[in-house]
């Protein structure tokens, strides 16, 4: 199946937490009159798999949904008919370097204008460096950091790579700790220091600069080629479940360290959690400035290679390789992106319904 004949926006991994936000955020500021690449565009939501991801939301919201075979070349370039813009979100899986390649050779071959990529903060700084023991630890950061050097190849002029640092809504799988036993164990150093920021921040800044390209002409880049989303302030880790402490209003939240292991353990029993089987909270993002049903995540969007790389991001974070902090996210806002005390205050009751 592919695109019919109005040029159409393509957002790929719409199964995942990213692909899946990224495409209800568009989607509904598309429905309230916000204009994104091109005026009375199609946005088309690429997917490994339809089946329990409640992609029928997007599809009710005015978006086509298609089943890709991200290794089929030919596949992807009949579903490339028409496309001009594709925002690549690497898959969480075994071939995520050899599906991507696939992906920018068909954009290629169907004269897409423009790739905009997303990655994390960090990939470049384990990419080129470090024993075979950490190459093999970052296994999966390192194809990220590879899919950033295609785009840059294949797209040298037009294209744009979003890096974010962890989200704040990943906290939400913590909730259960947090409304129970009033703790939160990440496996990360006490004095780690790291930061997270909020995804509708993420969501309203690629949308600006969605309508930012839409401005220009000639289809170029965009101010920048890279744009590293952070927070304004990194902290330790003691620090920053402080700061969760204070948005929740409660007198103090223990943190307490806890082995990879045991991460992964923990990620799994979330997966399979009733409490997080299906997309919650209300469907309007209005200001966007609290979350709904498009970011608060489900517990299918656990696969075992994406909590691979959860676990590799703490380790990142543990070797100090995620203590970056930029205005990125400030100057694309145009306002001080919210804090994580802000933002936990804001959700307070999102955050309670998962005890």
């Amino acid at each position: 199946m592919s695109v019919n004949n109005e040029r159409t926006c393509v957002i790929t991994n719409g199964d995942s937490y990213l692909g899946f936000a990224i495409a209800y955020r568009m989607l509904q500021g598309k429905m309230k009159g916000e204009r994104y690449y091109s005026t009375g565009g199609r946005i088309c939501v690429f997917c490994r798999n339809c089946s329990g991801y409640d992609l029928s939301i997007l599809q009710e919201m005015g978006a086509i949904v298609i089943e890709v075979n991200y290794e089929d070349e030919e596949m992807l370039c009949k579903a490339l008919k028409n496309a001009y813009v594709v925002s690549i979100i690497p898959e969480h899986s075994h071939n995520t370097l050899k599906e991507a390649e696939c992906m920018i050779k068909a954009c290629k071959r169907q004269n897409v204008e423009f790739l905009c990529m997303h990655s994390i903060v960090g990939v470049d700084r384990i990419s080129k460096q470090g024993s075979s023991n950490e190459q093999q630890e970052y296994r999966h950061l390192k194809q990220i950091y590879k899919i950033e050097e295609k785009v840059r190849e294949t797209y040298p002029e037009k294209h744009g790579i979003i890096r974010h640092s962890i989200f704040n809504q990943f906290l939400y799988f913590m909730a259960p700790q947090i409304e129970n036993k009033n703790v939160v164990a990440l496996p990360a150093k006490e004095n780690a220091n790291w930061g997270s920021v909020d995804v509708n921040d993420v969501l309203n800044a690629i949308c600006m600069l969605a309508k930012e390209h839409e401005k220009r002409t000639d289809s170029t880049s965009l101010h920048k080629k890279l744009y590293q989303f952070t927070p304004s302030r990194i902290m330790t880790s003691k620090e920053n479940v402080h700061e969760i402490a204070k948005g929740l209003e409660r007198a103090e939240i223990k943190y307490v360290e806890i082995s990879e292991s045991e991460m992964k353990k923990y990620l799994h029993r979330m997966k399979d959690d009733s409490r997080f089987k299906e997309h919650q909270g209300h469907h309007e993002g209005g200001s966007w400035d609290h979350d709904g049903r498009w970011s608060i995540p489900i517990g299918k969007y656990l696969n075992d290679c994406a909590i691979e790389m959860i676990i590799e991001i703490w380790s990142m974070i543990n070797a100090g390789k995620q203590d970056l902090r930029t205005n990125d996210l400030k100057m694309v806002l145009n306002t001080e992106p919210r804090t994580l005390k802000e933002y936990f205050k804001k959700n307070r009751s999102q955050f309670h319904q998962f005890k």
